[in-house]
Parts: structure tokens; sequence; C-alpha cells
């Protein structure tokens, strides 16, 4: 939790990213003051969140996985194919640990790796290069998977229903990926 007094990396982590969503939390410097509570107190309001001015739980997560909203497509549906960078995403990271943080958060909310590498796949493909996964679940939680990759800028993000992504160009669905979800850094 943070709040006024707290001081460190988080800190600066926090006034970066209220920045970046549009809120003022003054300079970046790892000091939770008056303005940064203010500019999480504007965050909450906007979010349907508490007002407490505190970092916790609900706001971290909101804060975190809101700050790449400029990314809509357009579509009367509210899908949301460019969306979110998860919490924590290694964005500088290997692509082994790219994919590696995908497989966690599949397994954490539920889904199930049903492929890695090779299998029923096209030789050379991403998964004989150890880059891939497969996952299924629920049609709701695949869907929420992949929103939560899509702006993590993925080699590959195909789901049918949600639509597929390569090399960060929004490509439409390609047809095969309607009981999973493949993504491939």
């Amino acid at each position: 939790m943070l709040n006024v007094g707290t001081r460190g990396s988080d800190v600066t982590r926090t006034q970066k990213a209220l920045a970046k969503a549009g809120f003022n939390p003054g300079a970046a410097d790892g000091i939770y003051g008056k303005q940064t509570q203010q500019a999480v107190k504007a965050f909450q309001k906007k979010h349907g969140l508490t007002q407490d001015g505190i970092v916790g739980n609900n706001t971290g997560r909101a804060l975190f996985n809101s700050r790449n909203q400029d990314l809509w497509d357009g579509k009367p549906d509210g899908v949301k194919p460019g969306g979110n960078v998860p919490g924590n995403f290694p964005v500088n990271g290997s692509n082994r640990q790219k994919l590696d943080f995908a497989a966690n958060l599949a397994r954490q909310m539920g889904l199930t790796i049903t492929s890695t590498t090779g299998g029923q796949h096209t030789p050379g493909s991403y998964h004989y290069k150890g880059r891939a996964i497969d996952v299924a679940g629920s049609p709701s939680k695949m869907a929420a998977f992949y929103d939560r990759l899509a702006g993590s800028k993925p080699t590959e993000l195909f789901y049918d229903p949600r639509g597929g992504i390569k090399h960060g160009n929004n490509i439409g669905a390609i047809g095969g990926h309607r009981d999973h979800v493949h993504v491939a850094y």
C-alpha cells in the first residue's frame, strides 16, 4: 500500500503511471506527497474506486492495467485488442521471459496450457522455436487473457472471437483459433 509519506521506486513507478494515464502527480521523484495523493484520488474517481488517495490492491490493479487505454479499435462491442499491458510484464525482457509471464498469467486466470513446442503445428512455427504457447478455457477467460496480452506487443496473438495480432499489427481473425488462444514472443 502506498500513501502520503511513502518513498521509493514503487512510488516513482506509480507517479509515472499516473502521468501516463493523464493525471498530474507532480515530479516522478519517489516521494508520495499531497500532489500524488490528489492525482490518485482523481484516478480513483474516474475509475469508480473508493477515493481515499491510497494505492492499494484495487487502485494499483486499475492503474497498472489501464496504462495503454489509447488503443481502442472503435468496434461497437467495446473489444479492446490493443489494450492493457499486464502488471509486472517484462517489457524489456527476453522472449522467454515474456512467454513465461504469459504462461503464468494463463495459469493464474484458470486457463490450461494445451501446447508448447511441436505438436500439430507447422514445422518452423514459433511453437517449434519454443516461442509460443496455446491456452484454453472458458470463452470469457480466453477473451480476458487475449485482452490482457494485446498491449504487450506479442509477435503473434490469435483468438478468433477477438481477432489477431502479428508483429504489432491487428490482422483480424485468421481461423483455427476459436477454441484456444495462441501467443508468441
